[in-house]
């Protein structure tokens, strides 16, 4: 005979599995995101410091004034680059890469009218702003995932 009743056991709990596995995946995403943006600065960092002829010329800016100016931007580049990658260990370091990108966007798009950068300077500046937003976003979800696991934390210890 086959028994109808209904049963008084919950159904099993998916949420907190669900809030686990997004909390270890989202700091993992940013972690690989920061990682990304400070090898992108360090590539073009690198190749601004020992290349600058090639890499001016890679991005279409017609250049003949003295190399210091490109290369001491490279070095520059890789400060930063070597800064952002501190940022997966160091959490405050990530307002800096947000900071520091979306100064970029700003001073890029703006490099285009106003000093006659080329235009693909622009779509750069896309980039860096897709980066800082990505950092942002990711930064925001990381910090709200902890905070709803803290409290579920709180709430089960009560």
């Amino acid at each position: 005979m086959v028994d109808l009743r209904i049963s008084a056991a919950s159904p099993p709990d998916t949420t907190r599995t669900h809030h686990s596995q997004r909390s270890r995946l989202l700091p993992a995403a940013l972690h690989l995101t920061v990682l990304a943006i400070a090898v992108h600065s360090l590539a073009l960092g690198l190749s601004l410091l020992f290349f600058p002829h090639w890499a001016l010329s890679f991005v279409g800016w017609p250049y003949s004034g003295p190399m210091f100016w490109p290369s001491q931007a490279g070095l520059f580049l890789i400060i930063l680059g070597v800064t952002y990658a501190w940022a997966i260990r160091l959490r405050p370091l990530l307002w800096l890469i947000i900071g520091s990108k979306f100064s970029a966007v700003v001073f890029l798009l703006l490099s285009v009218p106003f000093l006659e950068a080329p235009r693909l300077v622009a779509l750069l500046g896309c980039g860096d702003g897709a980066m800082g937003l990505a950092v942002a976003l990711l930064f925001w979800a990381v910090r709200r995932a902890e905070a709803a696991a803290a409290r579920e934390r709180s709430g089960a210890t009560r």
